[in-house]
């Protein structure tokens, strides 16, 4: 092991001569926190820029020097172990490396930054899954956290992926008849394309997203809906072209816990999830609202036709129904978190995982004002100011639709697709438990 080193402070930077007489700077915001010995010395991890392969976007891998003693400057980055990671209070750690997630970095992460990260930290004895399919995280639920949580086994999952990992064990969490011990703590190391979930709890900063949360991050239950469709609805997979049953019993409820949505939303998800458009990450959605909204056939966009029903709180314990206006839309989405993307505010007035469910909804107009709307989305959420949006609390939304084509009747929850019968409905209701917990 190398002799610790000395240590200046410059400008927001520590200073240090390497064993090579070479002298280095690290910026304060690159630094991940600072991890105490033995006093007087101590371990600084930091962030560094790995070399650029070709076009491959910058990546970071972390690092570790031992330092003499801590100067007052470094004290806020002092860090104690969380005991979500420590084995003394008995968690089961279990990392999830999500390797279609996004544009597919999820394993470099791992290898780079969380990796050495675990082995800075003293975790070794975690268990490692790497995921081979889109049944890999549903099978490790079903096989591992489930029976845990059941046997109340302490667990603490990371999950470097996107919000697909976290829905999956959601889905089998909601609908199994298993009792839940001890709710597992879930850890997100956002990889995927929009991270809605991990953007709208603050994960989105940092050379590496996710990692000071998981040093410093205290568990949060978090808040559900479900989302119930009339019988002959169906599952939209492998890109579009298979349908697949929605469950195995008779409820035909999906479990979601951050947008269900109908119209340019929901057709926009759809059409863009496909091996082609996701080698352009978060602009695939804007790639296929383009073209949803300009025709390549000169037509207007569609105006999506059904009845849109909402349940409000008119009350403490007094609810009331109301239809909106007009049989025509262009956008309905409901929320539980205020962004979709890092940028894109959705719901300004929403608190991730404060359980409020918020409506969003505008009807047919201009392909130019759409765009304008979903402009303003990403200026600070400034489209629900607009006298053409409605945004609303609520407690329930149902759609009965209205549309022939089945393109037009595609939902989206939590990025998942369902194809509604011709003349079917849904309906999003909030689900009173709560049963895994989020670290933010």
């Amino acid at each position: 092991m190398s002799a610790p080193f000395p240590v200046d402070i410059v400008d927001r930077n520590l200073k240090y001569t390497s064993h090579a007489g070479v002298e280095c700077l690290i910026e304060f915001n690159d630094i991940l926190c600072v991890l105490s010995n033995h006093v007087p010395t101590y371990s600084v991890l930091f962030f560094q820029k790995t070399e650029l392969d070709g076009d491959k976007p910058e990546n970071f891998s972390l690092r570790k020097i031992d330092i003499e003693s801590l100067p007052a400057e470094l004290s806020p980055f002092v860090t104690k172990i969380p005991s979500h990671l420590r084995h003394e209070d008995t968690p089961v750690i279990q990392v999830v490396v999500s390797t279609g997630s996004g544009t597919g970095n999820a394993k470099t992460v791992f290898q780079d930054v969380v990796q050495p990260l675990l082995e800075y930290i003293g975790l070794e004895n975690y268990e490692l899954y790497e995921t081979k399919s889109a049944e890999t995280i549903i099978e490790l639920a079903r096989s591992k956290f489930l029976e845990r949580a059941h046997n109340g086994v302490p667990q603490t999952i990371i999950l470097l992926s996107g919000d697909g990992a976290l829905i999956d064990i959601l889905e089998i969490f909601y609908k199994s008849k298993t009792s839940i011990g001890v709710s597992p703590n879930i850890v997100l190391i956002p990889c995927g394309t929009g991270n809605a979930m991990a953007s709208s709890i603050g994960l989105r900063s940092g050379p590496v997203p996710g990692l000071s949360t998981l040093l410093r991050g205290s568990p949060s239950s978090i808040p559900v809906f479900a989302a119930k469709f009339s019988l002959g609805s169906r599952m939209v997979i492998d890109e579009g072209r298979h349908r697949a049953d929605i469950d195995t019993d008779v409820n035909h409820t999906l479990y979601g816990a951050v947008v269900a949505s109908w119209g340019l939303h929901a057709a926009l998800v759809a059409d863009s999830d496909t091996s082609e458009y996701r080698k352009f990450g978060a602009d695939r959605f804007k790639m296929a609202a383009n073209e949803l909204l300009h025709p390549s056939d000169g037509t207007p966009p569609h105006q999506f036709k059904g009845k849109i029903t909402l349940t409000t709180l008119n009350g403490p314990n007094e609810t009331r129904q109301q239809a909106v206006e007009g049989l025509e839309h262009m956008y309905a989405l409901t929320a539980l978190v205020p962004r979709l993307e890092k940028d894109f505010l959705i719901s300004p007035d929403s608190v991730a995982l404060d359980g409020r469910m918020k409506f969003i909804r505008f009807g047919p107009m201009p392909a130019e004002d759409a765009m304008q709307l979903m402009i303003l989305a990403y200026q600070g959420g400034q489209h629900v100011k607009e006298d053409t949006v409605t945004y609303a609390d609520v407690e329930q939304v149902r759609i009965d639709f209205q549309e022939e084509e089945e393109r037009w009747r595609r939902v989206c929850i939590d990025g998942k697709i369902v194809a509604v019968e011709r003349n079917g409905w849904m309906e999003i209701s909030k689900e009173p438990r709560r049963l895994l917990n989020l670290i933010n």
